[in-house]
Formats: C-alpha cells, sequence, structure tokens
C-alpha cells in the first residue's frame, strides 16, 4: 500500500506540479483524512508553504463546521464510489473568495483526490440573479407584466394581494380580466399602447382593491425591450397616500434597499453617474480596481479612467444608446490611477425619475483582465502554432478518438497532392496503405487503454498513387472540455529516402552482388520457412549442389570481367530451368544450390522428378549462350540430397549434397549427377 501511494504521488506532481487550481491527495486511515500530497499552489496559497503532508485534515481545518462539511463529501465519494462536487460559499456571505471543489474517489475507499478551483463571477451571478427574483416578489408595489397582446405573464405577490386575484390569470388578456368601466378601459388602452410603442407612460386612477376598497393608485407603464424592440410592458401601481401605513412599509422598503446596495457593493463593482456622466457613487469594489478612492472620483466622468484604446466612435455609440433609454454592453480598456489597463464587462442602465426622463445611469462591471490576458496568449499561441506548422517539412494531423481528421498541416497538400478540405472530416486510414492501417488501428487501440505516447513507420499513399514512408509519433491527447474523451496527435517525418537506402541494404545482405541472386545468408533465413510449408503440405524438399566444369579455365583464358559476365549467364540459366516458386542461390565461386519445393515424400516419385529438373538445367547449359563474339556452354557436376530423409537443417542437407557431388565428380565425372542415399539419424 505504501508503495502505491508513493508511485500515486509522483504520478500526480508529474500532472499537477503547473495546475493552477488546489490539488490535494488524501488517504482514510481509520476514518481520518491524511494529508499525502498537495501541489505548489496549494502549498503557497492555502499552507504557507508549511508542509501538511502526513498530518490530519482536522489539525489544518479549525472551524468544526467547514471541517464537517468536508469530511461528508469525502466519505460520500468513497462510499458511492462515484465523483461529488460541491462548494464552499452561500449566496450574500462575506468570503473574500469562493470555491468549488470535485471530489474523486480512489481505490476501495483507501483515497480521494479533492480539485478546489475559484468560482468568483459564478457567486455574483447567482447573487444578482437572486437579488433580482427577491426584488421582484418583495416590491411593495403591485407589479403585472404584460405581454405586446396584453395577455398576462408574470405577476408579483403584492399584486395578488392587493386586488384579489389568482394564479389562474396568467396568459389570460389584461381587459378580460380587469373590472374597468368603459372611460378607465379607455385610459388602459392609450397607456399600454404608449408603452407597446417604446413610450413610457404616467397614469393616476381609482381602482378597487380586494374586499371593494376603492383607492387611487399612480400606475406606471414601462416598456421591457429586447434587441430594440419591445417584448413586454410592466405596469406597477403605487397606491398614493400618506397614511402611517404606507410609511412604515416605505422605511421597511428602504431597510431592505439598503441591505440589496449593501450586497450588491460586495458582489459587483458598480458606478452610478447623472444624466450627464458625472460620477455621484462608486462601490468598494469600483475603487479596488480603478485603485482610485471615492472622493478622487465623485464629481468627475469617467473620462478620468479614459486609457485611449478605444476610437471616439465607441464612446459615441455607448452614449447614444443609453440616452436612448436601452441598456448598453460591452467590454472596456480602463486606466488605473497608476497607470496601467484593465478590461471591464461592462453593463449600464438607465434609471428614471418619477416624470419619466432619465436621471442617473448605472454601471455594473466585471473585472476580465485575466480573462482577456489569457485569450492573448491563447492567440499568440494559436499564431506560433501556425507558424510552425506551416513552415514545418514535418506532416502534422490531429484526430479525434475515432481517427476523423480535425487539422492538417499544409504540407499534406504540397508533398501529397491533397486539398485540406478533402482530409479534414476524413478517416486518416484512408491515405493509408492496407498493411500501415491494420498497424494504426492496433496502436491506436493500445494508447486509448494506456494514454501514452508511441512511433510507428507507417507508409501514406499520395493523391497520384506513390507510396511516402514516414516515421510518426503519436501522442493521446484528453479533450479538455470533455472527460475521458481523446484526441490524436501525430507528428511524422517522410523516411522513403531512408527506407530505400535500408531496402537497398537489405537486399545486398542477403543478395549475391554479382548474380543479385539469393545468398547463403539468404537460404538459412528461408529454409525453416519452407521446411514449416512441407511439414503443412506433406511434401518433401530437394537440395541441388552444383559445382561448374573447368570455370577457372574461362578467367585464366577470357580475364576476370567475361568470367563476372559467364557467372551471371550461368546463374541466369538456372533460373530459367527451374519453376517460379524454387530457389536458386550463388554460394560463392562457380558454386550454386537449387531449392525444389512441393516435392513427393515418395523416393522414387521424387528422384524422377529431381532428375526431369537436372535434365532441364544441363539442356540450358548445353544450349549456351553468348559473350561477345564468344559462344559458351558450360557443364555442371550436381549432388543432390532431400529434406526429410537425408537431414533437417540446411546444413546438413548441404553437408550431404556436397558429399553426393563429390561421388558423381569421382565415380561419374564431369556432367554427372549423384543422389545421396544416407539417411537422418535422429538422436534417441
Amino acid at each position: 500500500m505504501r508503495n502505491e501511494i508513493e508511485a500515486s504521488v509522483n504520478q500526480l506532481h508529474t500532472l499537477f506540479e503547473h495546475c493552477a487550481d488546489f490539488v490535494f491527495y488524501m488517504e482514510n486511515v481509520d476514518g481520518q483524512f491524511i494529508y499525502r500530497y498537495v501541489n505548489p499552489v496549494a502549498l503557497e496559497k492555502v499552507f504557507q508553504q508549511q508542509s501538511p503532508i502526513n498530518q490530519t485534515l482536522q489539525q489544518h481545518v479549525l472551524v468544526l463546521e467547514t471541517l464537517h462539511v468536508i469530511e461528508r463529501h469525502y466519505r460520500q465519494a468513497l462510499e458511492t464510489k462515484e465523483q461529488v462536487v460541491f462548494r464552499d460559499f452561500y449566496l450574500f456571505s462575506n468570503t473574500p473568495t469562493t470555491s468549488e471543489t470535485t471530489v474523486i474517489p480512489f481505490g476501495n475507499g483507501e483515497a480521494v483526490l479533492a480539485i478546489t478551483k475559484e468560482v468568483d463571477i459564478l457567486k455574483t451571478i447567482e447573487e444578482e440573479n437572486h437579488f433580482l427574483r427577491t426584488l421582484f416578489q418583495e416590491q411593495m408595489n403591485p407589479i403585472l407584466v404584460l405581454n405586446t397582446e396584453y395577455e398576462v405573464i408574470k405577476a408579483n405577490k403584492r399584486f395578488y394581494e392587493t386586488f384579489g386575484f389568482q394564479p389562474n390569470i396568467l396568459s389570460r388578456n389584461f381587459f378580460d380580466i380587469a373590472n374597468l368601466d368603459e372611460e378607465k378601459r379607455v385610459v388602459f388602452f392609450n397607456a399600454l399602447a404608449n408603452a407597446r410603442r417604446g413610450r413610457r407612460t404616467m397614469v393616476r386612477q381609482k381602482l378597487i382593491k380586494v374586499r371593494q376598497e376603492t383607492a387611487e393608485f399612480i400606475l406606471s407603464f414601462t416598456p421591457i425591450l429586447l434587441h430594440e424592440r419591445v417584448v413586454a410592458i410592466c405596469i406597477q401601481a403605487q397606491e398614493y397616500t400618506r397614511n402611517i401605513a404606507l410609511q412604515e412599509s416605505l422605511d421597511e422598503a428602504s431597510t431592505i434597499l439598503k441591505a440589496y446596495q449593501f450586497a450588491l457593493n460586495e458582489a459587483a463593482n458598480l458606478c452610478m453617474t447623472d444624466a450627464e456622466g458625472v460620477i455621484e457613487y462608486v462601490s468598494p469594489g469600483y475603487e479596488k480596481i480603478s485603485q482610485y478612492k471615492k472622493e478622487d472620483l465623485i464629481g468627475q466622468t469617467n473620462g478620468l479612467l479614459n486609457s485611449r484604446q478605444h476610437p471616439k466612435s465607441f464612446y459615441k455609440e455607448m452614449w447614444d444608446t443609453i440616452k436612448a433609454g436601452q441598456p448598453w454592453r460591452g467590454e472596456i480598456c480602463n486606466r488605473t490611477r497608476l497607470g496601467t489597463h484593465f478590461w471591464v464587462d461592462t453593463t449600464i442602465v438607465p434609471m428614471y425619475g418619477s416624470d419619466g426622463e432619465i436621471e442617473h445611469f448605472l454601471s455594473i462591471c466585471l473585472d476580465i483582465t485575466d480573462k482577456r490576458v489569457m485569450m492573448t496568449n491563447l492567440r499568440n499561441i494559436e499564431r506560433t502554432f501556425r507558424l510552425i506548422t506551416e513552415n514545418t517539412n514535418d506532416f502534422i494531423v490531429i484526430t479525434n478518438e475515432d481517427g476523423i481528421v480535425l487539422y492538417v498541416s499544409p504540407n499534406h497538400e504540397s508533398r501529397l497532392g491533397y486539398e485540406k478540405e478533402e482530409l479534414l472530416g476524413q478517416f486518416y486510414l484512408s491515405v493509408l496503405t492496407e498493411e500501415s492501417k491494420m498497424v494504426l488501428s492496433t496502436e491506436l487501440d493500445v494508447l486509448l487503454e494506456n494514454e501514452g505516447e508511441s512511433q510507428l513507420e507507417l507508409q501514406l499513399c499520395t493523391k497520384s498513387g506513390e507510396r511516402v514512408w514516414i516515421e510518426a509519433h503519436i501522442t493521446a491527447v484528453e479533450d479538455t472540455e470533455r472527460s475521458e474523451v481523446y484526441q490524436f496527435v501525430i507528428i511524422a517525418r517522410e523516411i522513403t529516402k531512408r527506407k530505400q537506402k535500408e531496402d537497398e541494404l537489405r537486399f545486398l545482405a542477403y543478395h549475391d552482388s554479382l548474380t543479385l541472386l539469393p545468398n547463403r545468408r539468404y537460404v538459412t533465413l528461408e529454409f525453416p520457412k519452407l521446411v514449416k510449408q512441407a511439414i503443412t503440405s506433406g511434401t518433401a524438399l530437394t537440395l541441388l549442389y552444383l559445382d561448374g566444369d573447368n570455370f577457372k579455365r574461362i578467367n585464366d583464358l577470357y580475364g576476370h570481367d567475361m568470367g563476372d559476365d559467364f557467372i551471371r549467364n550461368f546463374g541466369q540459366a538456372l533460373l530459367e530451368s527451374v519453376r517460379d516458386y524454387d530457389i536458386v542461390a550463388r554460394i560463392g565461386g562457380d558454386e550454386f544450390i537449387v531449392i525444389l519445393s512441393n516435392m513427393s515424400l515418395d523416393d522414387d516419385k521424387r528422384n524422377r522428378q529431381t532428375l526431369q529438373t537436372i535434365e532441364r538445367i544441363q539442356n540450358t547449359l548445353r544450349r549456351g549462350w553468348m559473350i561477345g563474339s564468344t559462344h559458351f556452354s558450360p557443364t555442371s557436376s550436381i549432388g543432390v540430397a532431400s529434406y526429410p530423409k537425408n537431414g533437417e537443417s540446411i546444413n546438413e542437407l548441404m553437408g550431404h549434397a556436397d558429399e553426393a557431388l563429390y561421388v558423381a565428380k569421382r565415380i561419374n565425372g564431369k556432367d554427372s549427377y549423384h543422389i545421396s542415399e544416407k539417411y537422418f539419424q535422429e538422436d534417441v
């Protein structure tokens, strides 16, 4: 177990040494979670470089409630053997940083891997969403939202309580449910029509409340816009009275709004200006990102923060939009008090006064400086990658785990003749030879299981049919957006000339340089294969050992050049005398061997087959050939041995055939043959 933990720690350090998230590897020992590994960023920011290794979780998490939350989720992951995700914040809390932790179980309940990342933006979004929902439902005034066909799509709790309606009014036409006389219907219709045209309208009307009470209301008809088009109308009813109950309600609402303001100040960076853009209020967060104190900002315009990174047309479009009563959203580069730049994702919302005129602009800003830096770095990396791939001689391919091409480097067009569009979306195997397809398919399956790297020699087919050899380095890379989904990165270099040279060297190693016939090394290598085929087919092999008669005299009379031509012609005569699948080899000087396959195991029948071949050889030699103006018709002595009768190895057969050759020359003279009668004796 200890060795396994140490191995896991080493692997984790390799994986998470440069990870920006906090990584903790915890071993469960008798119900206690022990730190076995933390990555460098966690060691620095969480433990201030004081190593917690081999210490318990309880020693470092001193808040009992937090300890119980963490231990509960750790144990949940171990018991369910499934990944668990939890957050360590609550909405509207004062926590300076917010985190989300993913817990992954290891082994059979022995350990967990916890990866913690900051999710401050997610918290901000949830707080704002919660704030807006609460603001709508808890409004002191009744609110009704209609679509442009005047059908009810939403109402808050106070609307139902004030006018006694039930939720079944949703989707019904307003004029069908409202108890209005003809005069009020005209007033409402005109106000709604103005709102549908994009104009905010306010009217004062007496309406009947629940229990048939009559009260006077100021009604505000406000258009709701989406992409500069009115999509809904909000009707807000404010009861026009000065009684104490209303004052108490207003005081309570003021208290709630102050709480909401405090929450917004903590969750977002806010800046409020008057209608001319003069700053009236900034939140603490806005002070922090701008590095100005609020006293330095209030009374100034946002021109104080102008970074000169945007053209005048950018700001003109922004002001035209918000002064027309429309929200504006965009990314702005501002300048801090110290002169450095920071980027904010900004939403500016016009705020109206009771007279329906714009009085303020509220800017809600999210700091995206780090995001912009990251995107710039990514673009630089992409630019560098393309420069490399477009100017390299290597073949670079990226495929998904099914082998479908996602990217190819430009030299696939210049060297292989394929347009990029012809390869994208196709299987990479389609440009390989059949043999290479099988090799690559097998290797990719292995890489998916082991998540490793591999190096292969593969053969590509160009568009014109030419074959190109490559040496490919293949790496399985996990998709950054989808867990357990992989891509293959293939970086290959052409080795066609090297393979051709290797083939030439291999040929020379196994062939005679003069006749280009197989040599002794080739025969030794191939003989076991011939024996296996013979055993499978139930046949024999016959070896003919040939020695030219008086070949030395050719060199003496005509010279070595003529002698070399003579040897080449002799080898060619032997090839013409045997079958295509028989082997003719030169083993040195004027000595040749012929291996005959598919011979009969019956001695008499095999001898007849052998004699037929010897006769063809002798006849071919007697016909001879011309070299220059000289005709040659040589003879040769032949010794014969067979497998399995005379031996099981090539050396045994050649030995017996050599002995038979000696007998042929000594007894029968030149241009003769002799068949070995010695039997192979297997050791018992």
